[in-house]
């Protein structure tokens, strides 16, 4: 195992626009109009706000899922150790199980997180309050991989 780890969340695979949804998303942004004076924000029924700027408040779900959830994994990786000293399970078939359950926790993080709201315009946009779902495509991004140290 010191030579394999599991990694979890938006792999490097997955395209570069729902890297940075996810990356505006966990840690906030602030957007500002650059080339244009506005923003074109689109609104309800195809109607378009100008605005000059705009704030994404951080809604961590990647981060927040590690700090609640990585003592368990530990706890999980440590008895797999012992299974596998035992013969009854390979270092493969422990991390495959922690990423599973990772994986998981993250899609369930995202699936609840209800704070911060969305602004009305969005929930107005989205006909919901469900900050980091609209689509279901970031939370049906998450996967996990297990890799040979160095190479993620």
């Amino acid at each position: 195992m010191a030579n394999t780890a599991v990694i979890a969340g938006i792999l490097p695979s997955e395209d570069e626009h729902l890297q940075m949804i996810a990356v505006v998303n966990e840690y906030g942004c602030h957007i500002r109009a650059k080339n244009a004076p506005y923003l074109m924000i689109p609104g309800p029924k195809g109607t378009f706000y100008r605005l000059k700027e705009v704030d994404i408040p951080k809604r961590s779900f990647l981060r927040s899922t590690f700090d609640s959830h990585n003592q368990e994994w530990q706890r999980i990786t440590t008895a797999g150790v012992r299974k596998i000293i035992n013969g009854t399970e390979t270092a493969e078939g422990v991390l495959a199980k922690t990423g599973k359950l990772m994986q998981s926790q993250i899609k369930k993080s995202i699936r609840t997180k209800k704070s911060p709201a969305n602004a009305p315009l969005t929930v107005a946009v989205k006909g919901k309050n469900n900050p980091l779902e609209n689509t279901g495509k970031l939370r049906k991004s998450i996967k996990f991989q297990v890799v040979k140290r160095g190479e993620f």
